[in-house]
């Protein structure tokens, strides 16, 4: 959305980008590198690479859709072993060696600026993104789709050494929609800048269409944040005005998702002020008060459920989810409980205890019980 335009202020028209084949040893078939239409072998550009998921191939079209012709160099990136990827420090540090490898060709032949470079991908590869953000300090920042945090990645960090950017998107009917919640807490407590996108009516997938928090955030890693200011201060007012014309509970939504984006920020103050004036009286309407106040308690068990890891805490949220459910089962926020509850119901089912010893029988003898001594107390001189 913003990028698009910005690319008509400034170009008549815009050059495709130029995809090239990649063969990389240690890997089982070639990525790809895509340059920008734009392509200057005098400058530096920003790099993403790319990360697919499970059973994919190396690809640049999804990121190379989100960013545009112009600016960055995509890599469609792959992986040593196919399936799912087994973490361990051995295969983390062979799958780190062929980032390098592949980080050093982009760097030293097709222009890539080695300050900027950044990771992404979906289900698999979000997984592996999120694992790379915690380790890798050539990294200035990821994106991490359908995916989350579960594992801490060996050899990670304990802060960042900078405020490093990182986006998340997931749909909120996806399994890993806790997870994704938990990546969001620990990467800004590694010190990171998060932005966290929802995509309401998706499971384990993206929109098809593309995302404008993307798209946003990308443009505000290849640019500065005064270019784009004045394309800012004229677009949200539009975004806004667009999102008043929906029913109730759409323009809740759409209204919470233009906060939530990356350059909400670079707004006007007292534009922003607006903003949250008008959220927050379509939040006191009746149409959206109930959901708006179901939506601040489930966050808060979403909360309880990723922090407190234990199996007492989870049966009280899995049954926190059954009773406010029960109590509100025909609201929308009520049915996402419901799933909620369905989820963590499972969660529990599969959990395996240990069932306790039972003690083992003592004979007691049936003659006199010889005496024995009282060890002494050592402090006792």
């Amino acid at each position: 959305m913003i990028r698009p335009l910005l690319l008509a202020l400034a170009l008549p028209f815009t050059l495709p980008a130029k995809d090239l084949p990649l063969k990389v040893s240690g890997l089982p078939r070639e990525i790809q590198v895509s340059l920008p239409g734009n392509f200057n072998p005098a400058k530096k550009h920003p790099t993403l690479f790319y990360y697919h998921g499970t059973g994919g191939r190396p690809t640049t079209s999804i990121m190379r859709m989100q960013a545009g012709s112009e600016d960055w160099i995509i890599v469609g990136m792959t992986y040593r072993e196919s399936g799912q990827f087994q973490l361990s420090p051995e295969s983390f540090a062979a799958e780190r060696k062929i980032y390098h490898t592949v980080r050093k060709i982009v760097t030293e032949k097709h222009g890539a600026d080695p300050t900027r470079i950044y990771a992404a991908g979906f289900s698999k590869g979000g997984w592996y993104t999120n694992l790379l953000l915690q380790a890798e300090p050539t990294l200035a920042g990821g994106i991490i789709l359908g995916a989350g945090h579960f594992h801490l990645a060996p050899g990670a960090m304990k802060k960042y050494r900078s405020k490093k950017p990182v986006h998340i998107g997931i749909g909120r009917k996806d399994g890993s929609y806790p997870l994704a919640l938990k990546a969001l807490l620990h990467h800004r407590q590694l010190g990171g800048k998060v932005t966290f996108e929802v995509w309401q009516s998706l499971g384990h997938d993206y929109p098809r269409s593309g995302s404008d928090s993307i798209k946003q955030w990308l443009g505000l890693q290849a640019q500065s944040a005064e270019s784009l200011t004045p394309v800012v201060a004229k677009e949200f007012p539009k975004m806004l005005s667009k999102a008043k014309s929906l029913e109730p509970l759409e323009q809740w939504d759409r209204l919470r998702e233009i906060k939530a984006m990356p350059l909400f920020e670079l707004t006007p103050k007292s534009w922003q002020a607006g903003f949250q004036t008008h959220l927050s009286a379509l939040e006191a309407t009746p149409a959206i008060a109930t959901e708006a106040m179901l939506l601040s308690k489930h966050r808060r068990l979403l909360h309880q459920e990723i922090t407190n890891n234990t199996l007492d805490s989870l049966r009280k949220v899995n049954f926190a989810y059954l009773d406010l459910f029960g109590r509100h089962p025909r609201t929308r926020q009520g049915k996402l409980l419901e799933e909620d509850f369905k989820r963590t119901e499972s969660m529990l089912k599969n959990i395996k205890v240990s069932p306790v010893p039972k003690p083992t029988r003592t004979e007691v003898p049936t003659g006199p019980v010889p005496e024995r001594n009282i060890p002494r107390n050592p402090l006792i001189r």
